[in-house]
């Protein structure tokens, strides 16, 4: 079985984000790119268990507005 990228497809491994990509699992989301031992594993991707707002504590502050944040207030 040969894996079909697109430009935008990841190289490396989705899970472990050091090996490169040698399995595909296909979920109802799309597919995540694996290695094979992530694959065999059934290690999930590390964008479901820290998505960016999560890790970095994006969100806008409780005491601001939206406009405020946009900068559409002058």
């Amino acid at each position: 079985m040969s894996i079909n990228f697109s430009a935008t497809d990841v190289r490396t491994c989705e899970a472990c984000w050091s090996a490169p990509v040698t399995a595909v699992r296909h979920t109802e989301g799309g597919r995540d790119l694996l290695c094979r031992a992530c694959a065999e594993s059934g290690r999930p991707r590390r964008g479901d268990l820290f998505p960016p707002y999560g890790i970095y504590r994006l969100h806008r502050p409780a005491n601001q507005t939206a406009a405020l944040i946009r900068g559409d207030e002058r």
